[in-house]
């Protein structure tokens, strides 16, 4: 994982490692985030219990679960979801989001797997950050095409969604096979930098995407994709946080009445 020392961070405080599922953690009930105090955090979740614990929130729990394949286990958007197409700007149709803290600086990094056919033209994955709510965040597109909106980094601003990254800046997909990728994010919210990394195993290593951008200062961070199977596996990150609160209209694995799929 790429260090956090390239930030100047407001507290040098590590208040928590979470692990297996993260329910040792007491989110605070949303009113109170611009009260609560800001802290380094790091958090890493490899998903060795059954189900998601209460630290991940869905719009549809349903369509979640937790994947083992020998010693890996992670979170598996398992069931695409079969809904007409979205009212408003286009943003993923199913995601999670880590609801224990909002970030504001931080390092992101994970094992992502597109689990469609790689044939299938516009395989993706989403990874959401800056989330204030449904209509205003950060998502990365990542897919084995590079299109108006795919394979970019996109800003959902109210009614707009627009591709940060111009298209003929965007010259090679972010995979083109089947099989777990390395992902690393790094957003510093001082200077607006967002840096995305695609199997990257080196400090020495250029961004697919690098770009500025300060519209969203504080979010939630979380999973998905539009109309794909996708998987994510060795979820880590660092950096500045506050503690937050369960996001209305979305659930846990606790909340709702059944874990079964529709």
């Amino acid at each position: 994982m790429f260090r956090f020392k390239r930030y100047k961070l407001i507290s040098m405080f590590l208040v928590g490692f979470v692990t297996g599922g993260c329910q040792e953690q007491r989110p605070a009930s949303p009113d109170r985030l611009q009260q609560e105090p800001i802290s380094l955090v790091n958090v890493r979740d490899d998903f060795e219990m059954a189900v998601p614990g209460d630290s991940w929130s869905f719009i549809n729990p349903g369509l979640w679960r937790v994947g083992v394949e020998g010693h890996r286990r992670f979170l598996q958007m398992a069931y695409p979801p079969d809904l007409p197409p979205q009212r408003g700007p286009q943003r993923p149709s199913e995601y999670s989001l880590f609801n224990a803290y909002a970030f504001r600086s931080f390092s992101l990094t994970c094992r992502l797997r597109v689990d469609s056919a790689p044939r299938d033209e516009g395989n993706n994955a989403c990874i959401i950050f800056g989330w204030r709510d449904d209509a205003h965040f950060y998502y990365v597109h990542l897919a084995n095409v590079c299109g108006e909106m795919s394979n970019t980094v996109v800003r959902v601003e109210g009614g707009t969604a627009r591709s940060l990254i111009p298209l003929i800046d965007r010259r090679e997909p972010a995979f083109t096979e089947q099989g777990w990728h390395k992902i690393d994010i790094l957003r510093d919210a001082n200077t607006g930098s967002i840096e995305v990394y695609v199997n990257a195993f080196s400090e020495d290593a250029r961004p697919l995407f690098s770009i500025i951008d300060r519209t969203y200062e504080w979010g939630h961070i979380g999973f998905g994709a539009f109309r794909d199977h996708a998987s994510f596996a060795g979820i880590e990150f660092e950096g500045e946080a506050r503690r937050s609160g369960l996001p209305t209209l979305f659930k846990t694995f606790s909340t709702q009445a059944t874990n079964s799929p529709r």
